[in-house]
């Protein structure tokens, strides 16, 4: 919602704005509507029947127009573009004071991968491709080059703000030592078992919903967390044990046969036996945090002096960003250099959800590349080290190959074929394998009725194999089928993957958001709630839907297709 306050303070020339009308009509003092242009009651809202339509500020009513009606307000397009992009400069302008009005001093580097995540850069090429084909338009081209200048200055702002924080953020060497030393400790595993074994004291197993807590994770975050900001050992210390207090402060002891022998406090003195095992078990955790402690800094000693492996690398990082508690000791990678477009990564759960994750590729230096690789050695794929780099960076064909790892379809292959691209062979005959294999298509099946085809695509019944030669009769099948609804299920479509002539069929699970037969494009948003994706007819082999795997949560977010 764009208030006229919030676009002066972020340098918005509001008069450019207030060229924006439309047309809305209401009844007294009522909401405004879009007046009723159809005869369909699923064409208007129910109260914009018999309204007479007022050409009005947009500015001034956009806070009471019906929220039905709201995104049938029409504006031309030159306005609406002005309009969107004061949008975008009042959001990021809000997050660049949020970001400097936060205190000074050393920041975290798992709160600057969140800042970044969500900082202007990400949307600069978008707004400036909206904008600038109007700065020489004779009505909307004064708005639209006072908009670039607004959104310049807010950029400018944010990388400021952005190149502040890393600035105040520890070194990287301190962070990869400091991750390294609980590495090291937990490598044998015996600092874990010790945890899980007190946790088994105080756990009431009878109890389904009871599990032992990991006090070595606590006593990790919590140490590693202090020792970022830069504190002493025996702060971190401190603070480690605060944490694991938060937890097991006041604790009672439910299996007294759990607790460690022999015995480190004296029974005498103690009215009961369960006395005695709450004493012993706050005992046994305050050494349990103190030992752990002792050993983190001999480790910590011990990276601290090696010497760092030198050069620098490319690195592809998978799980971006690294704003989830498991990532915080490789948030310090978000202040490397990125290259080549981000590329989704499936789906990655968020509380009771799904929410979407990316990749990227990353230019880092030698003891970086070493320290997420051996982080991350327990779960393959999370991180892939790359080739050197010289004094000239990395090259564009490095770059995409360790794209194409983490996602197999990138925009710019296709986007290199050419305005004229042609399907290559390996896509016409996938295709005329999928049209021999899929069933005989009629009345009965719903060959004849867009819905019934819709039904069918939907649940696999039916696979949409696209002509050789666009457009033709598949084109024109596609199009008579209700494209929005199939934005409510996951399909797969089989696409030529690569850069040509050294493609690989690929299977990509997503929805479908838009069908252009006039363009030949096909919106396809990957698993996880990724932005669509237009991708041409010529690379589409096959679409259809998972008989048994619909959800996120169940599907991949590619595989390779070897069944042609």
């Amino acid at each position: 919602m764009l208030r006229g306050k919030d676009l002066v303070r972020a340098g918005v020339d509001v008069a450019a704005l207030r060229e924006i009308t439309v047309v809305l009509g209401r009844s007294g003092s009522g909401k405004w509507h879009v007046p009723a242009t159809g005869s369909r009651w699923r064409s208007h809202c129910r109260y914009a029947e018999r309204l007479t339509g007022t050409a009005l500020v947009l500015l001034d009513v956009v806070d009471q127009v019906c929220r039905h009606c709201a995104p049938l307000v029409v504006v031309a397009p030159g306005g609406e573009a002005l309009w969107w992009a004061a949008a975008e400069v009042v959001a990021a302008d809000a997050r660049v004071r949020k970001l400097q009005e936060r205190a000074a001093g050393v920041r975290s580097w798992d709160g600057y991968a969140q800042v970044l995540w969500e900082a202007a850069r990400h949307r600069d090429a978008a707004v400036r491709a909206r904008l600038e084909p109007w700065t020489a338009d004779s009505v909307f081209g004064a708005g639209a080059r006072q908009l670039l200048r607004a959104w310049g200055g807010v950029l400018e702002r944010s990388e400021a703000a952005l190149a502040a924080w890393r600035a105040a953020a520890p070194a990287a060497r301190e962070a990869t030592s400091v991750s390294g030393a609980c590495d090291a400790v937990a490598a044998d595993g015996q600092v874990r078992q010790a945890g899980l074994q007190l946790a088994a004291a105080v756990v009431d197993r009878p109890r389904w919903a009871a599990e032992p807590l990991d006090a070595w994770a606590v006593v990790r975050r919590a140490w590693s967390s202090a020792r970022d900001r830069g504190v002493r050992a025996a702060q971190a210390r401190t603070t480690a044990m605060q944490a694991l207090e938060a937890r097991w402060g006041g604790a009672r002891v439910r299996d007294v046969t759990a607790l460690p022998e022999p015995a480190l406090v004296p029974a005498d003195g103690f009215s009961s036996p369960a006395q005695w095992a709450d004493a012993e078990f706050q005992h046994r955790w305050q050494r349990y945090v103190m030992e752990c402690c002792d050993r983190l800094e001999q480790a910590l000693h011990t990276a601290a002096s090696g010497d760092p492996v030198a050069g620098r690398k490319l690195l592809l990082v998978t799980g971006w960003p690294l704003v989830r508690p498991q990532d915080a000791e490789l948030a310090y990678l978000a202040q490397y250099g990125q290259h080549g477009p981000t590329v989704p990564f499936g789906a990655r759960r968020s509380g009771y959800g799904w929410e979407p994750g990316h990749a990227v590729v990353l230019a880092v230096p030698g003891f970086a590349a070493q320290h997420a690789a051996e982080h991350t050695r327990d779960h393959p794929g999370r991180i892939v080290v790359g080739p050197d780099l010289d004094a000239k960076g990395p090259e564009e064909q490095d770059v995409l190959s360790l794209l194409r790892g983490a996602y197999p379809y990138l925009e710019v292959d296709a986007e290199r074929d050419g305005a004229s691209a042609q399907p290559t062979s390996l896509v016409t005959k996938a295709r005329a394998a999928r049209r021999d294999a899929r069933p005989a298509m009629g009345a009965g099946r719903g060959g004849f009725d867009s819905i019934g085809r819709y039904n069918d695509l939907v649940v696999g019944a039916y696979t949409w194999v696209p002509d050789d030669d666009h457009p033709g009769t598949a084109a024109t099948e596609l199009a008579e089928v209700p494209i929005h609804w199939l934005a409510d299920w996951t399909l797969w479509v089989d696409v030529e993957c690569g850069r040509r002539p050294d493609t690989a069929l690929h299977r990509l699970y997503g929805t479908v958001t838009f069908f252009d037969p006039d363009t030949g494009h096909v919106g396809f948003s990957p698993t996880g709630g990724h932005p669509a994706i237009a991708v041409p007819i010529h690379r589409i082999v096959a679409l259809s839907g998972d008989r048994t795997r619909r959800g996120p949560g169940e599907v991949p977010a590619h595989e390779p297709v070897d069944d042609l």
